[in-house]
């Protein structure tokens, strides 16, 4: 329950922050879209050993395969290669931090590998979503502690 109140406090604040894009961020939030930025580029090296590190124990993900994740489920799809990238671009459009509580928002263009879940049913072709990421400071340190991903049906080419 205190998760979700976590993620209620967290996606209210937003609708008064400000977006990334056009406007100056502070060093909290400069900060948390370099983490996301590490956090992208670990999901697009298949780098586990740095998501475990980064990622809470309680990491939930709503996957843009319709089904929701656990942190141990996460990180062995992961594994496996049943989550995997063959490209992988992201666009931070929001960022803000609420005390120990961050929220990213924005775009990407996720190419899976024909062999991960994706993949199998979408093809190895690039892929539109929307992504919002929530972290949250464990003694002083951010940790990755939610994740919603969902593909964006139609043309490929209207994401930016």
């Amino acid at each position: 329950m205190r998760f979700l109140h976590v993620v209620a406090i967290s996606i209210a604040s937003i609708a008064s922050s400000s977006p990334a894009q056009g406007v100056g961020l502070g060093s909290a939030e400069t900060a948390l879209a370099a983490i996301d930025a590490r956090q992208k580029d670990m999901v697009a090296r298949a780098d586990v050993k740095g998501l475990a590190e980064l990622s809470a124990r309680e990491l939930t993900i709503n996957a843009p395969t319709n089904r929701i994740l656990s942190h141990n489920q996460f990180l062995a799809m992961m594994r496996s290669g049943q989550i995997g990238a063959e490209a992988f671009e992201r666009t931070v459009e929001s960022v803000t931090v609420v005390g120990d509580v961050g929220v990213v928002m924005g775009n990407e263009i996720f190419t899976p590998t024909a062999a991960s879940e994706l993949g199998r049913t979408y093809g190895a072709v690039p892929l539109k979503r929307r992504y919002t990421n929530i972290y949250r400071k464990y003694d002083g340190q951010w940790k990755w502690l939610a994740r919603h991903a969902n593909v964006v049906p139609g043309p490929k080419t209207d994401i930016r």
